[in-house]
């Protein structure tokens, strides 16, 4: 990425809040502004809001990062099966991939912000090198016990 568009984006992400109050407003589907009516949005939609809103491209990179690194907008990626376009409409179906990079993120969030739980102890008995790695869904479907319990 050139220093010049590098900086559009930086410039972006530092603007974001009051970028998407603008864009909450022209688009309050796409932007809810409820955690929970947050929906994953489309492929190319940040091409779709640049030329709307008369910005560049990754300067809309910027601000839509905010969007899409928000705990509410991974929740959404791991809990729908579709994305949605600006208008609200069904649009493409969510890939594995968009899912486990969602679980990562909300389990960075929770490591970085202390907020994970620290880790059973391990039983006498076993050895680390006999657990086996989690797999995607495992991972996902621990994350999102974990938000559930926050909710109750």
């Amino acid at each position: 990425m050139t220093s010049e568009r590098l900086i559009d984006r930086k410039r972006g992400t530092r603007d974001a809040r009051q970028q998407l109050a603008l864009l909450r407003e022209k688009w309050p589907v796409a932007f809810p502004a409820e955690p929970e009516s947050v929906r994953p949005l489309a492929i190319g939609v940040a091409g779709e809001i640049a030329s709307a809103m008369g910005w560049s491209l990754p300067y809309t990179l910027g601000v839509l990062a905010r969007w899409k690194m928000a705990p509410a907008y991974c929740r959404a990626v791991l809990a729908q099966e579709h994305r949605v376009a600006l208008d609200g409409s069904p649009a493409e179906a969510i890939d594995a991939k968009a899912k486990d990079l969602a679980a990562k993120r909300l389990a960075d969030r929770e490591t970085a912000t202390g907020a994970a739980k620290p880790a059973a102890p391990v039983p006498a008995k076993s050895k680390p090198a006999e657990r086996s790695p989690e797999t995607p869904e495992q991972l996902r479907a621990r994350v999102r016990a974990s938000l559930m319990r926050r909710r109750a």
